[in-house]
């Protein structure tokens, strides 16, 4: 039945044809114009179906066979023509045109003369004959044709002219650059139809049919649009329908400053109805001179500004030209783009009014912060001042330190609220430095010992790297450092999972100035990092390098926004090193006026071993060491351990990090302390502890007779302190002295002090802080101003410490009232208020008070702020 001894290869090469047309859209991904896609694909189905059954008919030998491929071959032939003016619709974004009724006429003949060609036995309206010629290649079927036949042949060619000419309509009407993708349309629907027309006309020899090979130019050639010229992903006449539904109005001139055409948005703003060109050149010569102006002058841009009244309303308009260039960098023309920005305009004079209200609006967000920052101070000095008090009581070790923790905490807290007030300072251009000498050092350690128990929790170590050269004493602003570097350690210890989490602080002196230096801190993390496109954004209020990490971690994203402009108040700028999946290292620079500081040198140990997995927290404590004359030896595992300990009869104390070996490095110092009984030596252990399940680590290392522990972070302050206690109580620590009290002073006989605030807990302490410092002084108490008034004119008291928020009558109040007796004049009134925004001043200087406290007070303030005004009442 088939035949291929003749030419197999010929036959390969139609069935090669037949094939790769299916091939294409396998190449071919679905982009946004899915319809074409479509289309594109039942296409390239149709030619195979052609192209094959064609194959099959010169291959096949009997007739009646070749009679039914011919029938099959119009299954590809009939929809050619319909799906290619479907496809060109789509194409050229008319795909309102594409109806169920389009649809019904444009397959309604096709599906009519598939019916003519199956049934042609019977009418012979297709073909009237069949008969077989050798052409030298193949046995060619010959065939008589009827009506059907050419009315199947004149409606393909038809479907094929209209979609020609929509196409080359679109080439005139788009940029020429972008010409190209509709000319391989063009091309891909030329080939068949070329070859089509030169068939119909007996042209081709050899009697073959050439439609295969033209369905092969056709995917062939929309395979070159969408590999070269991105055919389906951008179609290139859809710039007109952007450039039609343009909001602003845009004009095209050609280089000689005629105009070329215009948009709907530009012929509605210069007042034509159409798109017109001649309409709208006499429109703009007549109304607007302006515009008309630009179309021949030859800058290269320019831009103006005009007002005009529409319709009794000022509308304002902006105008600018540019040059538009080919991609030979030649001028082509220029672009005028004409915007409306009247309801800018408008929006600008609503700026104004608008900004007055939000002044407003400002004054009473600062109202209410004065009132929170009240609100949360009158608790806060309750705990921090009886936290405080507890410390200088009779307590153990454990008891004090537990103690300290708390009141740091408090600190803290307070700190914390400090800031963010501040950051509502800062806001309002209200914000204040108020820089004091302090001790950076005992700085440094209450941060980390605050943040301490959240590192260890986590398993981390967190680590102070100090310098030898940094001074003990610095001036500066000591709650904004401090809730700057609790906020970047707070941030590296939420986003460090494993690892370290080091506070590095360097200091370099500035020459020919003895009394001032940089100091820079740097807080360095092993964390997730910062990709570096989005190391900015983090700055920013209430952002995250990722809004997944609030999920995870948590926080607002506001800590940074907050330090970063604390450090502007103080003449700085926070700055990043970061590497995504590596760590970050967050640091900033100080300017400040410091006092000389000189290291103790402590004597009495021979060497120093640093058993410490950890390298970099086993280096700064070595470089404490050191500091303190001491020599230092470091080793990371404790296998090394052992065997310094068996060759170096000169070591006399080890200092054991816990988290080397976890619960394990109890055992690993018991074996420590073997090796040195066998010896002979007198080696003093010391176990480094982190905050964490502290108690129970502390009674285990007690047991096996280590009776000395370190709190982790290690800090210099705190090894000098277990060094002295090491050296001067032998090898059995005793429970830590009492904080002296200051001694207390005297008053003349008879003193009586008023006490008027309406906080029971803050009376109690205020009282205690006063009885203290004075014993034998009469202290008053009144719950508010009016009680406080009665109490003053009867009992006649030498000193008024009064709250400023208070019922009845408030601190201003009381303050005028006792100054408008004649008593009251000259005696000392002091203004206690938790009001951290702005101190409220009084409508005359005459009645204002002789001193502040600001809640939460301390004990020192307190009794420096109340000893100074009272100082000439003491007794010598």
């Amino acid at each position: 039945m088939l035949s291929f001894s003749g030419y197999p290869f010929l036959l390969i090469l139609m069935v090669a044809v037949a094939i790769v047309p299916l091939l294409f859209p396998l190449f071919v991904r679905k982009r946004d114009q899915e319809s074409v896609y479509t289309y594109f694909i039942w296409i390239m189905v149709a030619c195979f179906t052609y192209s094959f059954t064609y194959v099959l008919e010169l291959a096949l030998t009997t007739v009646s066979l070749k009679i039914l491929m011919i029938k099959a071959q119009y299954l590809g032939a009939v929809f050619f023509a319909p799906l290619v003016i479907l496809f060109t619709l789509a194409y050229t974004e008319r795909n309102r045109w594409i109806t169920r009724r389009l649809m019904y006429v444009l397959f309604f003949l096709p599906l009519l003369n598939l019916l003519g060609v199956w049934t042609n036995e019977w009418h012979h309206l297709f073909y009237t004959s069949f008969s077989t010629t050798g052409n030298g290649l193949f046995q060619v079927m010959h065939t008589g044709k009827g009506i059907g036949y050419w009315l199947h042949q004149g409606y393909t060619l038809i479907l094929l002219f209209v979609s020609l000419w929509f196409l080359v309509k679109r080439v005139r009407e788009i940029p020429p650059a972008d010409s190209r993708q509709v000319i391989m349309v063009i091309l891909g629907l030329c080939s068949p139809l070329l070859l089509y027309v030169l068939y119909l006309a007996d042209m081709i020899p050899s009697l073959l049919d050439p439609m295969p090979f033209g369905f092969l130019g056709t995917g062939l050639f929309f395979y070159l649009g969408l590999k070269k010229f991105n055919l389906f992903k951008m179609v290139p006449i859809a710039y007109r329908t952007l450039f039609d539904n343009m909001q602003e109005g845009v004009l095209v001139l050609d280089t000689k400053g005629d105009l070329v055409t215009l948009n709907l948005s530009a012929a509605s703003l210069i007042g034509v109805s159409s798109v017109q060109e001649k309409i709208a050149v006499q429109e703009i010569k007549k109304c607007w001179p302006e515009i008309h102006q630009l179309f021949s002058d030859r800058n290269s841009y320019q831009i103006h500004e005009l007002k005009r009244q529409v319709d009794g309303f000022t509308h304002w308009y902006l105008i600018t030209k540019s040059l538009v260039r080919d991609e030979n960098q030649r001028i082509a023309g220029s672009l005028l783009v004409i915007r409306d920005i009247t309801q800018q305009k408008n929006f600008q004079i609503e700026i104004e009014r608008s900004r007055e209200l939000a002044e407003e609006a400002n004054q009473a967000k600062s109202e209410f912060l004065a009132n929170m920052s009240h609100e949360i101070r009158t608790p806060l000095n309750g705990v921090i001042g009886f936290t405080e008090l507890l410390t200088k009581t009779n307590l153990n070790e454990q008891q004090l330190r537990y103690a300290q923790t708390a009141l740091n905490s408090a600190n803290v807290l307070l700190g914390l609220i400090n800031d963010v007030l501040d950051l509502a300072k800062i806001e309002s251009g209200k914000a204040e430095l108020h820089p004091e000498n302090i001790s950076l050092h005992t700085l440094l350690e209450n941060i980390l010992d605050v943040l301490s128990f959240l590192a260890h929790q986590k398993g981390l170590e967190l680590i102070l790297d100090l310098d030898s050269n940094v001074p003990g004493n610095i001036e500066t602003d000591e709650l904004k450092l401090r809730q700057v570097l609790i906020n970047l350690l707070n941030n590296a210890l939420k986003f460090t999972e494993s690892g370290e989490v080091i506070l590095k602080v360097e200091w370099e002196a500035i020459a020919g100035n003895s009394n001032k230096g940089q100091v820079r801190f740097s807080v360095i993390d092993s964390g997730i990092g910062i990709a570096k496109e989005k190391q900015e954004l983090i700055f920013e209020a209430f952002s995250q390098a990722d809004s997944s990490t609030t999920k995870k971690f948590g926080g607002t994203g506001l800590g940074l926004t907050i330090s970063n402009k604390l450090l502007q108040l103080m003449q700085s700028k926070l700055q990043i090193r970061s590497e995504e999946g590596i760590g970050s290292c967050f640091y900033f620079e100080l300017e400040v006026n410091f006092q000389n500081y000189k290291q103790r040198l402590i004597k009495g140990f021979s060497q120093v071993l640093i058993v410490d997995g950890n390298e970099p927290s086993g280096m700064a404590i070595k470089k404490y060491c050191t500091l303190f004359g001491l020599e230092a030896l470091l080793v990371t595992s404790v296998n090394d351990s052992f065997l310094v300990l068996e060759k170096n009869k000169d070591i006399s104390l080890v200092l054991l990090n816990h988290k080397i070996m976890g619960k394990n490095s109890m055992a690993a110092m018991e074996q420590m302390m073997r090796i040195v009984r066998q010896s002979g030596q007198k080696v003093d252990f010391v176990a480094l502890v982190g905050s964490h399940d502290k108690e129970e680590t502390i009674e285990s290392y007690e047991k096996i007779g280590c009776h000395w522990i370190i709190d982790k972070p290690v800090t210099p302050g705190k090894l000098e302190s277990l060094l002295v206690k090491i050296l001067d109580k032998g090898n059995k620590p005793k429970p830590s002295s009492v904080a002296a009290e200051m001694p207390a002073q005297k008053l003349q006989k008879h003193f009586k002090f008023l006490l008027a605030e309406d906080n029971a807990v803050n009376r109690m302490l205020v009282k205690i802080y006063f009885e203290k410092m004075y014993p034998g002084a009469q202290v008053l108490e009144a719950e508010d101003g009016k009680q406080a008034l009665e109490v003053f004119l009867k009992e006649k008291p030498d000193l008024v410490i009064t709250d400023i928020h208070m019922p009845e009558m408030n601190g201003y109040e009381l303050l005028r009232a006792i100054r408008t007796s004649a008593f009251g004049k000259k005696v000392p009134i002091i203004g206690f208020t938790a009001n951290a925004i702005n101190r409220e001043m009084p409508a005359r200087p005459e009645y204002d008070f002789n001193a502040y406290l600001t809640k939460p007070v301390k004990q020192d303030k307190f009794r420096k702020v109340v000893g100074d005004l009272l100082s000439h009442k003491t007794v010598p």
